[in-house]
C-alpha cells in the first residue's frame, strides 16, 4: 500500500512539473488535455470539481468568457507570473492540497477555510469616507512570527489563498514580502488602495510572482476621488499601467453605494478596466459599519437586483472574471463566514467570521487557527448557515440583522473597535427595516428563479 501511495504521489508531482513547465505555451486545446490528465491524478471531490468545471467552461468555445478569459490570462501575465500562478493556485491549490483537505475534514469533522484574510495592520495612507475598517485602532499591528505561524497553520491544513486588507497592507510591503518570499508555495492577494504602488513595488510583486493586487475604485475619477481624495484616481490609473506592464496579475474592488451603482456597472466603465487590463472585478455593497456609518449610502433593494442583472450581462460582454461578494452567494450556498470558508484576523489578533462581522470572542495569540475554527461561536455560525431558505439574502448583517444579534447575545461576541456595536444598536430598526426590505423583493425572485442556480425545495446540497 505505500509502495502504491509513493508511486501515486510521484505521478501527480511528474503530471504537475510536465504542466508547469508547458503552460507558457500551451493553447486552449493542450490546456484541455492538461487539464484532463490533472483530473485523472488528483485525489478529492472537491478538487476534482472545480478541474470539471474548468474543462466545461473551456468546451463552450472559443468565444466563451472562460476561453476569452484563458487568452488573456496566457498573453498577459508574464511568464515567471503565469507559472507562479498555475504552481500556486492550481497545482498547489488543487492537486497537492486535495489530500491534506481530505484528511483534515476527516479529523476535525468539517473542512478547512479556502481563504485567509489577514489585516496585518490598519495604518493607512488614505481616509475614505464611510471606511469599513475606518474605527480600528492605527497601530502597526501583527508581528512578523505570528504572521509568519499564521501562514504555516493555514498551510498545513490546506489553505493556500492568503489575502491581506486592512487598513492599506503596502505600509508594511517589506514584512509582507518576506513572508511571501518564503511561502513561496501559496498564493497571496493584496487588498489595496492602489497609491503605494510605484515602479519599485511592481518589479518586487512581479519578481515573487506568487502575489496580485486588488485595487479598489468607487467608479471614474469624479466617483473615486469624492470618496477617496482628489489625485486618488490618476495615481490608481498609473500603477495598474505599471503593474499591467510588468504582466502582474491585478483586479478591481468596487464598493456599490446607491449613488454609483449605475456607473460601476456600466459598459463604458468596464471597457476602461479591461483596457487598463483588470482581470478580476469583486463587488462589495456599502455596509454601516466601521467609520461614520451611514445607512443613505447602502444600495437599495432595488438597485441591488439591477447589480445582479449587470453581473450576468458583464460576464458576456467582458472576459473579466466576476464576483459579487452578495448576488453570488447561490452558487457557494450562502454566507462563507465564520471559517465555512473564510475567515478575517485582525492587527489586534481578533478573529472575526467576516471582514464586515466586526465581533470576535477569541484572539489568536493564544489560540489556533484549528482551535479557533473549532470553537462555540464559530461552530454556531456554521450551523446556521445558510440564515435563510433565500440565497439572494445570504447576510446576517444586512438582510437578516436578528440572526448577527442572536450569534453576538448567544457567544458573548465584543466588538473589535469602538463603536462596533452601532450595527446592532444604534441603527438597529434602520438595519430591520432594510432586511424586511431586501426580503420582500428577493423571496419572490428565488421562489421563482432558484431551479436556475440548481436549487429544489431543498438546500442541502448548498452546504
Amino acid at each position: 500500500m505505500e509502495f502504491m501511495n509513493r508511486v501515486k504521489r510521484m505521478t501527480r508531482e511528474q503530471a504537475a512539473h510536465t504542466m508547469l513547465q508547458l503552460l507558457p505555451h500551451v493553447s486552449a486545446d493542450t490546456f484541455m488535455k492538461l487539464t484532463l490528465l490533472a483530473s485523472r491524478v488528483v485525489e478529492g471531490e472537491e478538487a476534482n470539481a472545480a478541474i470539471r468545471a474548468v474543462m466545461d467552461s473551456l468546451r463552450e468555445g472559443d468565444d466563451s468568457q472562460a476561453s476569452r478569459m484563458f487568452r488573456r490570462v496566457m498573453t498577459e501575465l508574464s511568464p515567471h507570473c503565469l507559472q507562479a500562478v498555475g504552481r500556486t493556485l492550481f497545482v498547489n491549490g488543487l492537486l497537492r492540497s486535495s489530500a491534506i483537505r481530505r484528511d483534515f475534514e476527516a479529523k476535525h469533522g468539517f473542512d478547512p477555510p479556502f481563504t485567509l484574510l489577514i489585516s496585518p495592520t490598519m495604518q493607512c495612507n488614505l481616509n475614505c469616507v464611510g471606511c469599513y475598517s475606518g474605527r480600528y485602532v492605527r497601530e502597526k499591528g501583527l508581528s512578523n512570527e505570528l504572521l509568519d505561524r499564521l501562514l504555516a497553520e493555514a498551510r498545513d491544513m490546506g489553505t493556500l489563498f492568503i489575502v491581506f486588507s486592512g487598513g492599506e497592507p503596502l505600509t508594511r510591503r517589506q514584512d509582507l514580502f518576506e513572508l511571501i518570499r518564503k511561502y513561496n508555495d501559496m498564493y497571496f492577494m493584496f487588498y489595496t488602495n492602489g497609491t503605494l504602488i510605484n515602479d519599485s513595488v511592481a518589479d518586487e510583486l512581479h519578481d515573487l510572482g506568487n502575489a496580485g493586487a486588488v485595487i479598489s475604485l468607487e467608479g471614474f475619477e469624479e466617483a473615486t476621488d469624492a470618496r477617496r481624495g482628489k489625485g486618488t484616481y490618476q495615481r490608481v490609473m498609473a500603477a495598474m499601467d505599471m503593474l499591467k506592464e510588468r504582466g502582474v496579475p491585478f483586479g478591481t474592488s468596487l464598493t456599490v453605494t446607491r449613488n454609483n451603482v449605475e456607473e460601476i456597472t456600466s459598459s463604458e466603465f468596464f471597457e476602461h478596466l479591461y483596457n487598463k487590463g483588470v482581470m478580476v472585478a469583486w463587488f462589495f455593497l456599502f455596509m454601516p459599519v466601521g467609520k461614520d456609518p451611514d445607512v443613505s449610502l447602502m444600495p437599495t433593494p432595488e438597485q441591488r437586483e439591477y447589480l445582479r442583472h449587470r453581473d450576468r450581462a458583464l460576464r458576456e460582454e467582458f472576459p473579466i472574471f466576476i464576483a459579487d461578494f452578495w448576488n453570488d452567494a447561490p452558487y457557494v450556498g450562502g454566507c462563507i463566514a465564520g471559517g465555512r470558508r473564510y475567515l478575517h484576523i485582525t492587527p489586534k489578533g481578533d478573529v472575526e467570521p467576516c471582514v464586515f462581522t466586526h465581533v470576535a470572542v477569541e484572539k489568536i495569540y493564544n489560540k489556533t487557527l484549528v482551535e479557533v475554527l473549532n470553537s462555540d461561536f464559530f461552530k454556531y455560525i456554521r450551523s446556521l448557515q445558510p440564515y435563510s431558505e433565500n440565497l439572494l439574502t445570504p447576510c446576517m448583517i444586512i438582510d437578516n440583522p436578528h440572526v448577527f444579534r442572536d450569534v453576538c447575545r448567544k457567544c458573548g461576541a465584543y466588538g473589535t473597535h469602538d463603536g462596533a456595536e452601532d450595527v446592532r444598536t444604534k441603527i438597529k430598526d434602520e438595519m430591520d427595516d432594510y432586511g424586511s426590505q431586501v426580503r420582500a423583493l428577493f423571496d419572490p425572485i428565488w421562489a421563482t428563479e432558484k431551479a436556475e442556480y440548481g436549487y429544489t425545495d431543498s438546500l442541502q446540497a448548498a452546504g
